[in-house]
Order: structure tokens, then sequence, then C-alpha cells
């Protein structure tokens, strides 16, 4: 909340959906609901993460959405504002993110991360790699809902399978500027989390294959990882 708050772009509304956790989440935000444009929703029941995606999009208010999950934070304060703008002059895209940092628990750094910024390149090795961090991008709102917004039926990688939706019909891009922090845990992996993701990234694979160049090599990418 802190580095929404920070950002040089202020017209925001930030929305925070609380999806019936057990934790003291209310507790630590009473504090930022003074302010009118963070809103509090807590759900009667638990969505998981897809449905809870979609849900705030449903009630999400503005021409573009950012997203930014809730152990990440973005990292640099003109964000927003360069995103916004880059949406603003090239109408013809409907996707940028941003690079970012890996960090740990405690917000130490792990790695750095750019991604290629351009269509052409995204588009050329997208069916290989995610180059878009989740907490980094900003989308059009309205486009992406008229797409079917996030695929319910995945149990992961719902980010990556709307990247390559969105890429079908619209230019994609990333700004190159450190964005947005990723904090990984170590409890994010586990052998039966590895093998869904698996079976779910080569199921995406499948669905793009005939959309996308590199369907061979991205088979193989994936049998390896």
């Amino acid at each position: 909340i802190d580095s929404v708050l920070s950002q040089t772009f202020q017209d925001w509304e930030l929305l925070i959906l609380d999806d019936c956790s057990t934790d003291n989440t209310h507790e630590i935000i009473s504090p930022f609901l003074s302010d009118a444009r963070i809103k509090y929703i807590k759900n009667e029941q638990n969505l998981g993460i897809t449905k809870n995606r979609n849900r705030a999009l449903s009630l999400s208010s503005g021409q573009y959405v950012a997203v930014l999950d809730s152990d990440d934070y973005w990292i640099d304060n003109s964000k927003l504002e360069k995103q916004d703008y880059f949406l603003d002059t090239n109408k013809e895209h409907a996707l940028v993110g941003t690079g970012m940092i890996i960090v740990d628990g405690q917000g130490q750094i792990l790695k750095k991360s750019i991604s290629p910024s351009s269509n052409t390149l995204l588009k050329y090795s997208l069916l290989l790699k995610n180059f878009f961090c989740h907490s980094s991008v900003l989308y059009r709102r309205k486009e992406i809902i008229d797409l079917g917004s996030y695929d319910e039926s995945l149990p992961i990688w719902e980010d990556y399978d709307l990247w390559l939706k969105i890429g079908l019909k619209y230019k994609i891009a990333n700004l190159n500027l450190y964005g947005t922090a990723y904090r990984k845990h170590d409890a994010q992996s586990n052998t039966e989390k590895i093998k869904i993701g698996k079976d779910t990234q080569a199921f995406i694979i499948e669905k793009y294959k005939d959309s996308y160049h590199g369907y061979i090599l991205a088979k193989i990418i994936d049998k390896l990882r």
C-alpha cells in the first residue's frame, strides 16, 4: 500500500480483495481506509486466486488496471505515471509491464530481471517464457474483460495465459526500468506445486501452439524445467 501511495501518478483507486484470510489483514490495512481511494472488500467465501482476480477486475472502474499481489511492491515511484503515458500514447498496445527485482522474505535482492521491451521480440519468444511479472503490469480494463478476463479453469499460470491471449489481438510491451519487487518465499515451491505448474504450462503451450513461434522448443524447455 505504501508503494502505491508513493507513486507520482495519484489518480487511482486501490481495491484490496480479502479472499477469506484468517490473519490480521483488516487490522493492518484499517489505518489506510481513511483514504477514500482505498477500498477493502472481503469475500463471503473463498474464491481462489483466479476467480478473486476476476472479481477485482469486475469491481474496478478505471480505464487501466494494475495488479499488485499481496507480498510484492513497486520500487519505482514513477512506474504508474510512465505506464499510463505509454498506454495513452500507444493505442494499439493493451499491456505494458516493467522489469523486476526478486527479493527474499527479508527484502534482500536475489536477482534482477529486465525482459524484452518491443512487441516483436516479446511475441517471438513468449511461448518459451513468461516475460511479464504479474505485479508489474498495467493493462486496458475493457479490452481484457472483452477477451474473457482470466481463465478460471487454470489452477496456476492464469497470468501467463492472459498475456498470450492479449497478444493474439493487441500489441504488448515492457518498459526498460525496474518497477516491481517480486517476493520469493521458500514455501512457494514443493513437489505438488511444481507438478501442477509443469502440467498447466504444458497445457498452455498446446493451447497457443499455432499462434506463436517456437512450439517444439517450448515443449522441450518445459520438459527440462
